[in-house]
């Protein structure tokens, strides 16, 4: 087969496997120079994304309903389905096929990550403070703020210590949780492709790549 355009198509493999390649500043290749714990952590349909709260409640807005917990967990979709544990089939159907408001799910816990979330799948990768730091930033991105730069609620949470705030991104396919996760772990350097990232079972595959299975 004849390829129309080879130089785009070389350019797009050059910028897929790059995105592959650690972030040599954030992700050093020596595993001691890596210290601080995040966990991905897969429920089945999406990932998120958890990591000890005081290495990101810097980059972090204040908000009376964030909690004050050891860890805090992060996970992003439509706004109306991930924040309806009911949620009908159309309702599933109408963030599937239509641009649609979304929200940031924070949950915050004090017990070991694979004890919190028992039924889950949990790996945990080392990275360093400023990839933590960076993971911070990329939170507060996703965070919607108001004319006064606080952080905009939008309802309560799916477990007993979380809330969900409004983010400034709209949710259409293929921008998907789970990429959101992937590109949440990105940002510390790891070496995962949000690209392919479409299905938590993917981020998972990528995260084990330099992860610990724990769970």
């Amino acid at each position: 087969m004849k390829l129309k355009n080879p130089l785009l198509f070389l350019f797009s493999v050059v910028i897929f496997a790059g995105c592959l390649n650690p972030v040599q500043n954030l992700y050093p290749e020596d595993p001691e120079l890596r210290s601080v714990p995040v966990y991905i952590v897969s429920h089945g349909w999406h990932a998120g994304i958890a990591i000890e709260s005081e290495y990101v409640l810097d980059q972090i807005p204040e908000h009376s309903e964030l909690p004050d917990t050891k860890f805090l967990k992060f996970g992003w979709g439509d706004a109306r389905y991930y924040s309806d544990p009911d949620a009908s089939f159309w309702v599933m159907m109408r963030a599937a096929l239509l641009p649609s408001k979304s929200a940031i799910h924070i949950v915050g816990f004090d017990i070991p990550v694979e004890m919190y979330f028992s039924g889950s799948k949990v790996v945990e990768i080392k990275i360093t403070e400023e990839g933590a730091a960076e993971l911070g930033e990329f939170i507060d991105q996703t965070i919607k703020k108001d004319k006064d730069e606080n952080p905009v609620y939008y309802t309560e949470g799916l477990y007993r210590n979380s809330v969900f705030l409004e983010s400034g991104r709209t949710y259409i396919l293929p921008r998907t949780s789970n990429k959101w996760t992937a590109k949440a772990l990105r940002k510390t350097g790891y070496p995962i492709s949000p690209f392919y990232a479409f299905t938590s079972g993917n981020v998972i595959k990528q995260a084990t790549k330099d992860g610990v299975v724990i769970q």
